[in-house]
């Protein structure tokens, strides 16, 4: 972490908003649609005086076309923003997600109505960087089949895993993915001592040297991995990323760790490796269908399996402190477009283009 994300990260994010927004000149408020409904999101929101910020769980099913026509703004948190979705949104120019990942917005449909749009990356990283040390601990220490043990009142089996969890030191921890996630989780690799390698379109040659972190092929990282993180957005490129012939190159004492995308793993593939032990255990937080579907083998796990999984619904970067930065810097992101301010994490246009001139360059024609 820099000097200035540092410095940061020890501002309260929704306290730091007031003195920008009571600078503001009273004009006529601009209605802001949120998808995002948290009580950390509606405090963020009661701050921004120069937004109309509406909450779709207040808008009435009579009145909710109307309002939608009349928004300027949408905040997205995984609902639907395509052709379909968009045809109520007369008046919509600009559309921010509450999170970094955007694979609900379809950016076609959008720049085709002159739609303005941007994600928010990096808020949650530390949230997320945590849940994947603490679920491959848990993996490698066994702790599920030590929380059977003890509700079933078999101390003495305990001899049954000593000699057989695990350290972190001394671990490989190979790193699919060193966007925002990625580089907090190397940060923490270095400091428990973890062999680490990475692989990405890009390599990060100022990570390399600053976190000791070896730059590797995809099919090195997942043969000498102990660990496997994947933090990758879902794309054409890394749709069932863990499929069968990666998921068969790993170790049998490796674990599986995914808070990227649900779809970036075969669930049907991870379910085949998990039944023949050809690895040790996995973690999720994201799944292809949310809730898990019925039919997915996942849920059907018999339960010496169950103990050597970890699944939780999407909540790794869930924490308050992180709900706090999201909500505060989704927010921030909408009143600079409104102000005609530099966006961050700009999406359409590409970022580097002025935002304002291409819309109104559209516009005109």
């Amino acid at each position: 972490m820099g000097d200035a994300e540092a410095k940061h990260a020890t501002i309260d994010p929704i306290n730091a908003i007031v003195g920008m927004v009571a600078s503001l000149g009273s004009t006529a408020r601009p209605l802001v649609i949120s998808f995002a409904q948290h009580p950390l999101m509606r405090r963020a929101a009661a701050l921004f005086n120069d937004l109309d910020v509406r909450f779709i769980g207040d808008i009435g099913a009579p009145t909710r076309m109307d309002t939608f026509s009349q928004a300027r703004a949408m905040i997205a948190a995984g609902n639907a923003v395509n052709e379909r979705t968009l045809a109520p949104w007369g008046q919509l120019e600009y559309v921010q997600t509450l999170g970094s990942g955007y694979n609900n917005l379809d950016l076609a449909a959008l720049a085709f109505r002159r739609i303005v749009a941007a994600h928010n990356r990096g808020q949650n990283a530390q949230a997320v960087a945590e849940h994947v040390l603490m679920s491959a601990m848990y993996l490698l220490r066994d702790m599920g089949d030590a929380h059977e043990m003890v509700l079933g009142g078999s101390f003495g089996d305990r001899q049954r895993l000593a000699g057989s969890i695990r350290d972190l030191s001394g671990l490989t921890l190979g790193i699919y993915g060193l966007g925002s996630i990625g580089q907090r989780l190397a940060a923490f690799g270095k400091a428990f001592d973890l062999h680490m390698v990475y692989h990405q379109r890009h390599r990060n040659l100022a990570w390399e040297k600053e976190k000791a972190i070896r730059y590797v092929p995809a099919e090195a990282l997942w043969g000498m991995s102990d660990i496997v993180v994947l933090a990758v957005p879902l794309t054409e490129a890394t749709h069932h990323l863990a499929g069968p012939e990666s998921l068969s190159q790993m170790k049998p004492s490796a674990v599986l760790v995914n808070v990227g995308r649900g779809a970036v793993v075969d669930e049907h593939a991870l379910a085949d490796v998990l039944m023949r032990r050809a690895i040790y255990g996995a973690a999720l937080d994201v799944f292809e269908s949310e809730p898990l579907d019925a039919s997915s083998p996942l849920r059907n796990l018999p339960l010496e399996i169950r103990r050597r999984v970890l699944f939780s619904p999407h909540i790794a970067g869930m924490t308050t402190q992180s709900l706090e930065k999201m909500a505060a810097s989704a927010l921030r992101n909408v009143h600079h477009y409104f102000s005609h301010e530099p966006l961050q994490d700009q999406l359409i246009p590409e970022d580097g283009v002025n935002p304002w001139d291409w819309r109104n360059a559209l516009l005109q024609k």
